[in-house]
């Protein structure tokens, strides 16, 4: 499953990070940074809830509820 997403920066929302999933389960989001060796976890709590998870200094949300269609 290689597919390109946008992460939103909570403190940065205009700011979005482009990953490609790598794994997808009902709690955890696992994605890589395009040409990179970067690769991090995002985890929701609740299957209604946003994935959430943090790299370098900042804080990201995906919400699989508001799939993009790309």
């Amino acid at each position: 499953m290689k597919r390109r997403i946008r992460l939103i920066d909570i403190d940065r929302p205009g700011e979005p990070l482009e990953v490609e999933i790598e794994r997808m389960t009902e709690t955890v989001l696992r994605v890589a940074v395009p040409n990179t060796i970067v690769k991090f976890e995002l985890r929701r709590h609740r299957e209604d809830w946003p994935f959430e998870g943090g790299l370098g200094g900042r804080y990201f949300m995906y919400d699989d509820g508001e799939d993009e269609s790309d």
